[in-house]
């Protein structure tokens, strides 16, 4: 529903032009013009995006690299929820929205707000320079990977869904529909897509190679004709030659030798022509046979990307019936990043789901004691004191195992 995207100065002026529709030739062919004067521009003072990204870089410090990625663009796309109501819902959401990523990323820095409703699905392009205070050098600067950091991108949709629905009050789904998949079916999905997209790659040489075939057989086909009638040529001129030899004219015999020879080529260009379109129609059966086996395997990924989307409605509806009886029956309104990490090692080492790599044992003490100084933390802190004992006993465990291993028998 929200997609984020880092980009360079060099590549401003392109999303400028895009962003604020300052050309009639475009290449997206989604865009309707005709519908081009429903778009709403959300930073109205007066400026363009071009002009006030010059001027926030003039107010920070940025390094001279081409490479730093001194603009970050957020893309935010109506729910389908939304689909269908009122314009003044929809740009609601969008004014909401805006007012969120400003208070995340700061006014200050926006550049661009602009909800673009001549494509096939409204949305909103806004546009940010990442900025903080680096407390060292005792100044703001540019550093997209300071702003946007793991937590925040972890953070940013459900943040975002649960400040849309306390603004909105038409706004019941959330961004989080059933098209957002949860992190149980991550790992899963990744691998259908791989599958899916590497059968589709070797669907598209199939196709190519069927052309290729086909394209040759048709050269064949042409050199059969032309063998043809090069044949009734020579025929014709044996039967010219026959009169000829009772009329005045007289063919020497080295014309006739020279006819000879041309036909023998031709017979032979013919025979190989032939054994080719034989290896030719065996190549291509095969391949059609591949082509068969790659449309049964993209059958088979379809009913399972049917049966996951199934799965993940179910899985849905189980985060709803979670959230809802968080809320109303143990007032928990959100759980912070932490002790959701938290909260998964305690699960695992409760059910004696023990890890057997000593450096994720490390991460998951680190993850223990980082929820155990939190303030903030809602887990009981006996819990935590108990599951860092026992993660620290788990990697004595394993320091020992290997000390033995590598000890060798006694004498």
């Amino acid at each position: 529903m929200a997609h984020l995207k880092k980009n360079t100065r060099g590549a401003v002026p392109g999303l400028a032009v895009h962003f604020e529709r300052k050309t009639d030739h475009h290449t997206n062919k989604e865009i309707d013009v005709t519908k081009t004067y429903l778009n709403q521009e959300m930073i109205s003072d007066g400026s363009d995006m071009l002009s006030r990204f010059n001027e926030r870089l003039d107010d920070v410090y940025c390094m001279k690299r081409d490479d730093v990625k001194a603009l970050a663009t957020w893309i935010v796309t109506l729910p389908e929820a939304l689909s269908e109501a009122p314009y003044e819902q929809q740009s609601a959401f969008f004014e909401t929205t805006k007012q969120f990523l400003d208070d995340r990323y700061g006014k200050e820095n926006a550049v661009a707000a602009v909800v673009h409703y001549d494509e096939t699905t409204p949305h909103l392009h806004y546009a940010f320079v990442p900025v903080v205070f680096d407390a060292k050098k005792e100044r703001y600067k540019v550093s997209a990977k300071e702003v946007l950091t793991r937590h925040d991108l972890q953070t940013f949709h459900d943040d975002l869904d649960q400040n849309l629905k306390q603004v909105l009050p038409f706004y019941e789904q959330g961004i989080l529909n059933n098209k957002t998949l949860p992190f149980e079916n991550v790992a899963e999905i990744k691998k259908y897509n791989d599958q899916f997209k590497a059968l589709k790659d070797e669907l598209l040489n199939v196709e190519e190679n069927i052309s290729a075939k086909k394209a040759l057989l048709k050269v064949t086909d042409q050199a059969l004709t032309e063998v043809a009638l090069a044949e009734r040529e020579i025929d014709d001129f044996k039967q010219a030659l026959a009169k000829n030899l009772f009329g005045k004219t007289v063919i020497k015999p080295d014309d006739l030798d020279r006819f000879k020879s041309i036909l023998a080529n031709m017979k032979k260009v013919t025979l190989q022509s032939q054994r080719d379109a034989e290896t030719i129609n065996h190549v291509l059966l095969q391949t059609k046979n591949q082509l068969v086996a790659v449309q049964d395997d993209y059958q088979q990924l379809k009913t399972k990307h049917t049966e996951l989307q199934a799965s993940q409605i179910e899985n849905q509806k189980m985060d709803y019936v979670m959230r809802d009886m968080l809320k109303h029956d143990y007032g928990v309104e959100k759980i912070i990043y932490d002790d959701v990490e938290a909260r998964y090692i305690l699960y695992k080492l409760d059910h004696e789901e023990l890890t057997k790599s000593k450096k994720e044992a490390t991460l998951w003490l680190a993850t223990l004691t980082t929820a155990r100084k939190n303030p903030d933390s809602k887990i009981a802190s006996s819990r935590l004191d108990r599951g860092i004992e026992q993660v620290k006993a788990l990697i004595n465990r394993m320091i020992e195992l290997t000390r033995d291993l590598f000890k060798g028998p006694s004498l």
